[in-house]
């Protein structure tokens, strides 16, 4: 018989996901979870230093998960100097100490820049998804091929739940994205292409790669800028840089808008984040596209915050109206988590079997989770399906989730719709554990 989490995986496949009863899911979550520990703590040194620290031996209830969560920060707890002083044997060490990598399996040997370190990586058979990096630095997250077959898996059986699509070729393709790159939402888009547009017949906002560099090196100089650091050279060059990059883009989108416009009659896939979207949706409006009018077999996918771009308070609620009467993935998630909560009928985002909600008090230090009803705190969870990385994790989001059943008739726990970051609540998001979980890996690296 098949391990508690091989169980929970298999799911996806299931046809009733999301319709798994409360008491039964529990109990298998559980061992999934004591599984996923014992797996883990062998291959990710941060987890097993961590675990001998707090004396957590084994996992007997969700209490015990607690002391063992990494933070939201740990994926990018690295020292910037590793990179700008091309350390990457050491960059290395620090990947393989959050990630269940061996360091013996990456070659590093002439690597000359970021791009290249992440590129050893994913020869080596992993994936280092990234996160947008708008502070500076980017979380590194390592997938294994197995964690790249189960989110393919889960976009093409769940997506549009709860009434899911057939895996049909049948559309015409945009993505709002670059052709590559380590993100999570670019391969997504990618893959939805492969699964839902028509072959040969998706349109990209760049044939260009996405460069962690460049990323990177733009999010520092734009910190740098506003604290005053940066020189009026780099200025400048960063002015011209960005005023080219923008025209070429707003070229590309442009080319985009006309093309959606000529065929918005035929079944369209439409996907990128909400900035590029909402940038999209009032090209079209001016373009004389009026809202509701694209065919409704047509495919939405968006996601993702402001990202250093600022949105109208209203933004969510104007793409709800211009993409009204098409088919519309709407769910809440992040990179760390395999697949997301999917939205029902009603609205909730119900968590699906691989991920154990863990809601915290603001501080990340006790488990609030109630036998039943609504709770409010700080989003965390052990996500078992993962086999590159711990899937504990303690985010910076401020959540209400009911473990209740759902008023659509499904089981809970459903994450319900206000959802704020704590950073944007006046505080300063500060766990408990980050800092002690930062020193673990500066002392392990060094």
């Amino acid at each position: 018989m098949p391990g508690a989490r091989e169980q929970i995986r298999s799911l996806v496949l299931s046809g009733d996901t999301f319709d798994q009863p409360a008491d039964d899911l529990r109990e298998l979550q559980l061992e999934a979870a004591r599984e996923t520990f014992t797996a883990h703590r062998e291959r990710v040194p941060l987890l097993r230093t961590r675990a001998a620290e707090t004396g957590v031996d084994e996992v007997t209830g969700l209490d015990d998960l607690v002391p063992l969560l990494f933070s939201h920060t740990s994926y990018k707890s690295y020292p910037v100097s590793l990179i700008t002083a091309g350390r990457w044997d050491r960059l290395l060490r620090w990947y393989t100490t959050v990630s269940a990598v061996e360091p013996g399996d990456v070659d590093m040997d002439g690597v000359r820049d970021i791009d290249e370190w992440t590129d050893r990586i994913t020869a080596a058979g992993h994936r280092p998804y990234i996160t947008s990096g708008t502070s500076g630095k980017v979380s590194f997250l390592n997938c294994d091929a197995g964690d790249l077959s189960f989110l393919h898996d889960i976009l093409e059986h769940l997506t549009c739940w709860p009434d899911p699509l057939p895996a049909k070729p049948t559309r015409r393709g945009y993505l709002l994205a670059p052709a590559s790159g380590p993100m999570r939402s670019i391969d997504g888009f990618r893959w939805h292409a492969d699964v839902f547009a028509q072959p040969g017949e998706t349109r990209l906002l760049t044939e260009d790669a996405m460069r962690v560099s460049e990323l990177m090196s733009s999010a520092l100089l734009r910190r740098r800028i506003a604290e005053g650091a940066a020189t009026p050279q780099e200025i400048s060059s960063f002015e011209t840089a960005s005023e080219s990059r923008e025209g070429e883009l707003g070229a590309a989108m442009a080319r985009i808008v006309d093309d959606i416009a000529a065929h918005r009659d035929e079944p369209l896939l439409i996907a990128g984040m909400n900035n590029q979207q909402f940038t999209l949706i009032q090209a079209l409006r001016a373009r004389g596209v009026p809202d509701g009018s694209l065919h409704p077999d047509t495919l939405v996918l968006s996601g993702g915050g402001n990202k250093g771009r600022a949105l109208p308070d209203d933004y969510q609620q104007q793409l709800t109206a211009f993409y009204d009467g098409v088919r519309r993935v709407r769910s809440y998630g992040m990179t760390e988590l395999q697949g997301s909560c999917l939205a029902c009928e009603q609205g909730n985002y119900h968590v699906p079997p691989w991920v154990i909600p863990l809601v915290l008090d603001e501080p990340g230090e006790k488990l609030l989770n109630p036998g039943h009803g609504v709770v409010e705190g700080r989003f965390a969870f052990l996500d078992v399906s993962l086999e590159g990385r711990w899937g504990g994790l303690i985010s910076g989001d401020r959540v209400f989730v009911d473990f209740s059943p759902c008023t659509c008739g499904r089981p809970g726990p459903a994450v319900l719709p206000d959802i704020r970051r704590y950073g944007d609540l006046g505080g300063d998001d500060k766990i408990t554990c980050a800092a002690t979980l930062d020193s673990y890996v500066r002392g392990m690296i060094h």
